[in-house]
């Protein structure tokens, strides 16, 4: 294995020892009072919006079960926010959780950008728009693998500044961005008609957690957001973080905890992941519905989108692609785990009546099963039960579903349970007014309004028993499957088997209609409840419905397919009155494009700023080399400059006291060394005349500083900084001390039409622009092609497509190359550029289709 294979893994054991040993000595509640998972309440004005008490949330006066979607707006293009936030709508999700990065808003100080695609106004407002909850995670400091974590580059350079302490100047400079920030936030809580539920306060700070208040500088983080119209719930750091947040608990009730139980970070894959994971289908499965089973009132899952680090916005552990193996993947792919966490997320919500005011059952519901190979618990509540059969064994097993004793006449139920599996069963739950579930010992989707018509779908493996029992209050009428029904009084039996293609069932009682869907666990993946105007419709059959046209009376449905998907799946919309299939005209044969070809390369040199004749009048100028970021550039380049002159000729050693990273030695506009050995160069120089040594150095993005607390100025140095001596070979002097530093960061201007020459087949070995262009044909069918740069024969650099910065590169993760938003290209010429900082020839570059990540649109219409 060679180094920079093995990097990777290296950062990854190191951050999980760090943050594991973290997290566990925080567990302990009674031995680090620094920590409790609490949430500080709303105020008077907000509570009647969002409140909570033990047993769970409350928005809007009901019952809620918070599914939280991480997902941040820095990574995502605007024109694409509603694409993925529908994707995450779709999937379940009912919230999001966001970052505000502040780099992202105040890259130079005092300069604030909140437009375009920073626009964080717009966007609560649009997942207001969507009816979706936000959740907002406002710093100052951030981590989330974001370059320095999401501090400016200029607090480095704050005198006495020491973050995330009471000092006055991170204080005074967080008080500024607060301004700006918080009454966008506050304008967008629930109450004031907006998205906005809750609200982090700093981020994983090893002194406070939850609602513990230990020095001045969380007292003022308080005081001033508070100020500034923050009202709904509140708190420090983080709640119940973890890849499994629930471990090994039987159940989280808790009476020493005011506020319900909910996990800010429930880690999805991993940021070292992309694309599928093999373990997907058990592991993340077992570990959501153990939240649910064990009495969480929510969680977020972080990422449920991954997305990318576009311009110089990545961490030291990343590079572009910030994918985590998410389940709506970097270029809005679906993944197999979207789907598990879209099951989960479906129940969960249904049923939020009893699990957002439920307590522990213990063992009052034990006797569902004598299989003593499967563990029962239970969550009871005024609106109910739902009572989890657990198989924690890694084999399948064979079990019966016992009833409850005061259904008349009921018979135990066959279930096969999966290893890994939780399947949980309902008891006593209002489905509406007239309609009781009294018992269901079969596995349940979801419970969907429609108007009058609410559709309960439920599934099962191929041939197994469907059983519901019905408890009414009005007399009923079988419309659909009589003999699926058995009526008693005001009981009701029904009982079906799962068949190959799903079957409709329908009864009336007291003005409303009950739906029952049976089907197969496949097709209970591909069913989609869709929103529209006035009415909800139920799609099955199709793997992502991305929209509804038309009327109730005729509707076209706007579906996709992944290119990886072979054959058709039969599909049906189900609609408050009435159903039937849908069809797509037949398509003609399509012929995808899966390269586009690049016109021939030109290049130019990037180093005039090496030149000896080089203008460097505006450069930042020091006695010694400040380090980069200084002149209050935010790119990973930077150009150091100065002047020397020797008496005698001879072997020279440039020696630093600080150099990071990767740096290169030119002379008088030629590279001389770029061997970087024990922080110097050693080269010839001739004595008598003046020589210009110019360096250029670059880093692969800067440290997050994870639960780092401290000055910024000396933390994490990046080119050159503090005393540069040079000493000739052979002497005995001690050298002398290089002065009269100037420098400027950045890769230069590739927009400047001169300079341009063909690129040929040679490397350059010096930082070089390239630039080509391509054709994108004409998209008729509106399918989406994912196509990324492949850029896995070059060095290191940063990538641009029609001017918009795809971020840097070599990636760190097993992807070919940088994603290209399809809203940033067009049909017809489209241009790029490539910064490659070693110079290599871009002969072997190639745009290419991601097979995997796209996808087919399809209009399907009723017949």
């Amino acid at each position: 294995m060679n180094k920079s294979s093995f990097r990777p893994i290296f950062y990854l054991i190191f951050f999980l020892i760090v943050r594991v040993s973290f997290l566990q000595a925080q567990t302990n509640n009674s031995q680090n009072p620094s920590r409790n998972d609490h949430i500080f309440p709303p105020s008077k004005e907000a509570s009647a919006f969002v409140s909570y008490d033990q047993r769970g949330f409350i928005i809007n006066g009901e019952r809620t079960f918070i599914v939280s979607a991480g997902i941040e707006y820095a990574r995502v293009p605007r024109d694409l926010w509603k694409d993925r936030l529908q994707r995450l709508k779709r999937g379940g999700y009912n919230a999001v959780e966001i970052y505000t990065f502040w780099n992202f808003h105040e890259s130079k100080e005092g300069e604030f950008n909140f437009s375009g695609d920073r626009d964080l106004n717009a966007f609560l407002k649009l997942v207001k728009e969507m009816d979706m909850f936000a959740i907002v995670r406002v710093g100052p400091y951030y981590c989330g693998e974001w370059n320095f974590g999401g501090y400016p580059i200029w607090l480095k350079f704050k005198p006495g500044l020491v973050a995330r302490k009471d000092n006055k100047q991170f204080l005074e400079a967080t008080d500024r961005f607060f301004e700006k920030l918080i009454p966008i936030v506050s304008q967008n809580q629930i109450h004031h008609g907006g998205s906005v539920i809750m609200v982090q306060l700093e981020n994983e700070h090893p002194e406070s957690w939850g609602t513990v208040i230990p020095n001045a500088y969380f007292s003022h983080l308080i005081n001033k957001t508070v100020s500034l119209g923050l009202q709904v719930p509140y708190f420090f750091s983080g709640l119940h973080p973890g890849n499994d947040p629930a471990s090994n608990r039987k159940n989280f009730d808790d009476p020493k905890r005011p506020n319900p139980w909910f996990s800010t970070e429930f880690w999805g894959v991993w940021f070292f992941n992309y694309g599928p994971q093999p373990q997907d289908s058990t592991i993340y499965d077992r570990r959501t519905w153990k939240i649910i089973a064990h009495g969480g009132n929510g969680y977020n899952v972080y990422m449920a989108h991954g997305g990318s680090n576009f311009e110089y916005n990545n961490d030291r552990d990343m590079a572009a692609s910030y994918d985590y193996g998410a389940g709506v993947g970097q270029a809005g792919d679906l993944r197999p785990i979207y789907y598990g966490y879209k099951r989960a997320a479906w129940f969960a919500r249904s049923f939020q009546e009893i699990l957002a005011n439920s307590t522990d059952g213990g063992s009052e519901h034990h006797w569902v099963t004598r299989d003593t190979s499967i563990n029962v618990n239970s969550r009871i509540s005024p609106a109910g039960n739902v009572i989890f059969m657990d198989n924690p064994g890694k084999l399948p097993r064979n079990t019966l579903i016992l009833p409850p004793n005061k259904i008349s006449g009921a018979l135990p139920v066959p279930i096969n349970i999966a290893a890994g599996e939780i399947v949980p069963v309902i008891q006593n739950f209002n489905i509406n007014p007239n309609i009781k579930l009294e018992w269901a010992p079969s596995r349940i989707y979801g419970i969907f309004p429609q108007n009058e018509t609410t559709t309960l779908v439920t599934y099962g493996d191929l041939n197994s028993p469907i059983n519901l029992y019905f408890d009414l209050a009005s007399p009923v009428k079988i419309i659909k499957g009589l003999s699926n029904f058995i009526s008693q009084q005001s009981k009701l039996h029904f009982s079906a088997s799962v068949k190959a293609h799903e079957t409709e069932f329908i009864i009336e009682t007291g003005g409303q209609r009950l739906r029952i869907l049976v089907m197969q666990s496949s097709m209970a993946k591909r069913t989609w409840f869709v929103e529209g105007k006035n009415s909800n419709y139920l799609i099955t059959g199709p793997s992502y419905v991305a929209d509804i046209r038309g009327s109730d009376n005729k509707i076209e449905v706007l579906t996709e397919k992944s290119w990886m998907e072979k054959g058709s799946i039969p599909s049906m919309v189900y609609k408050a009155q009435g159903s039937s299939s849908l069809h797509s005209p037949p398509l003609a044969p399509e012929k995808r494009k899966l390269s586009l070809a690049l016109a021939p390369w030109q290049m130019k040199l990037a180093t005039e700023s090496a030149a000896p004749d080089f203008d460097d009048r505006n450069w930042k100028s020091s006695t010694q080399p400040l380090q980069m970021g200084a002149d209050g550039d935010i790119t990973a380049n930077a150009w150091y400059r100065t002047k020397v002159q020797v008496d005698t000729s001879g072997t020279y050693t440039l020696r630093f006291k600080n150099i990071k990273e990767r740096a290169s030695l030119f002379i008088n506009g030629l590279r001389h060394d770029s061997a970087l050995k024990d922080k110097s160069f050693t080269f010839d120089l001739v004595g008598g005349n003046p020589q210009t040594l110019s360096i250029f150095t670059a880093h692969n993005g800067r440290n997050k500083l994870l639960f780092y607390l401290g000055g910024l100025d000396t933390i994490d140095m990046k080119g050159i900084s503090g005393p540069v001596m040079l000493e000739r070979h052979g002497s005995k002097s001690h050298g002398t001390s290089i002065s009269g530093w100037k420098m400027k960061g950045g890769p230069g201007d590739f927009n400047a039409p001169f300079g341009w020459t063909e690129a040929g087949k040679k490397n350059f070995s010096v930082p070089t622009f390239f630039r080509s262009s391509f054709i994108l044909p004409e998209n008729p069918r509106n399918e989406t092609t994912v196509w990324r740069v492949n850029i896995t024969t070059m060095g290191h650099g940063s990538v641009w497509v029609n001017g918009h910065n795809l971020g840097r590169y070599p990636e760190k993760i097993k992807v070919f190359g940088l994603y290209i938003p399809e809203v940033w290209l067009k049909p017809g010429l489209n241009s790029i550029v490539v910064y490659d900082e070693d110079g290599i020839n871009p002969g072997k570059i190639a745009v290419q289709a991601e097979v995997e990540a796209s996808r087919d649109l399809h209009l399907l219409a009723e017949k």
